[in-house]
């Protein structure tokens, strides 16, 4: 059974048309400018569970960076009995592998599961030092953005400090924060260790009201408060190289060991997490939410667009934010009594909107 689809390698920042066969014990592939491969059944993984009418997302065990999309329904459904564990299904060789796996790791991987099981990566996170969370941030900050121009206008950089200024209203504790804006053709949006976000002029180009990016700077923020990728970096990296966190080193073997991709990609409930921080804070600071309702709107009539740029390696808002319908329903108006006030003067959103014509510094973002 064949059927055409599109390849993201995660290598180059392109999709690429290529004829998936379903065969015996797996999935081939090939198709201009991409040799010939063969994704294992017991090794395929769904980025999200399949759903009728949109594409379907593979990855596989050894590829975590690419991305096949499927969508044909016929094929669909038939790599879906084929392979059930896409759908949640039961795998039988694949637990097999895992429990060999789980047999002979030794007494290492004991110590590493007892302290993510016991302590869990959200209260290990929060323990690593401010420094090397610092410059780790530096580091995916710099291979995300490759050398991209940051986005530095002057009027628009007091707007972006007035926006972060307005959210953290009702909300004093918040964080000291690196809020940059990097010139690149992709529209997308990362918190990252360090307690650092960047945001994509395309993003500011697309968004329709300071509402809409007041509630995705809302959504990040949420991800630095609850230190996400910090908790990735602890599920990813294991016992050996928090050690050498501590005691001073690691921060240089990020790139080897886990890769930005891994990292930024949260699950369904730290996404939920950052979507009710953000709820939340919007209500305190009298911004209408429904500004990142029609936002993620957006980012639905997006999906199945090229990726370019650099930030094309590690997919767009809909890979890295799962179940992008689901957040939609759960976003409703601010409630009874609280009228929203515009979250910029229409002299700010402008400026906002030109904040890549030219270069000054932007400073780190501290809430008074």
């Amino acid at each position: 059974m064949q059927t055409g689809g599109i390849l993201f390698d995660g290598e180059v920042a392109a999709d690429r048309p290529v004829t998936i066969a379903l065969e015996h014990g797996g999935v081939r592939f090939s198709g201009p400018g991409t040799s010939e491969q063969f994704w294992s059944l017991t090794k395929l993984r769904a980025i999200e569970p399949p759903q009728a009418g949109r594409p379907l997302r593979l990855t596989a065990e050894g590829h975590d960076g690419a991305r096949l999309v499927i969508g044909d329904e016929n094929f669909k459904s038939a790599l879906a009995q084929a392979a059930p564990h896409i759908s949640g299904g039961f795998n039988a060789r694949r637990m097999v592998y895992q429990a060999r796996w789980f047999v002979t790791g030794g007494a290492s991987l004991a110590v590493v599961l007892y302290l993510v099981l016991q302590l869990g990566p959200q209260t290990l996170a929060r323990l690593l030092p401010d420094t090397w969370r610092d410059r780790v941030g530096q580091q995916i900050e710099a291979s995300l953005t490759g050398g991209a121009r940051q986005c530095t206008a002057a009027g628009g950089v007091a707007a972006l400090s007035a926006l972060a200024a307005r959210l953290a209203e009702g909300n004093p504790g918040l964080l000291a924060m690196s809020i940059n804006i990097y010139d690149m053709k992709v529209m997308n949006a990362f918190a990252m260790p360090g307690n650092r976000i960047v945001i994509t002029g395309e993003l500011i180009a697309k968004a329709s009201s300071p509402d809409e990016v007041a509630g995705v700077l809302a959504h990040e923020m949420g991800h630095v408060v609850l230190r996400h990728s910090e908790a990735q970096l602890v599920r990813a990296t294991g016992l050996e190289v928090l050690i050498s966190l501590f005691a001073g080193g690691g921060g240089d073997t990020i790139g080897s060991i886990a890769g930005v991709a891994t990292i930024l990609q949260y699950s369904r409930g730290a996404e939920a997490e950052a979507d009710a921080f953000a709820l939340s804070t919007l209500a305190a600071a009298e911004v209408d939410p429904l500004g990142l309702k029609h936002f993620f709107e957006l980012v639905l009539k997006e999906e199945g667009k090229s990726s370019g740029g650099t930030l094309g390696k590690i997919g767009s808002l809909i890979a890295t934010h799962p179940g992008t319908e689901g957040r939609i329903k759960n976003i409703a108006p601010l409630p009874p009594g609280i009228t929203p006030r515009p979250a910029l003067s229409a002299e700010q959103w402008q400026a906002l909107k030109r904040i890549c014509e030219s270069q000054t510094a932007i400073p780190a973002f501290r809430p008074s």
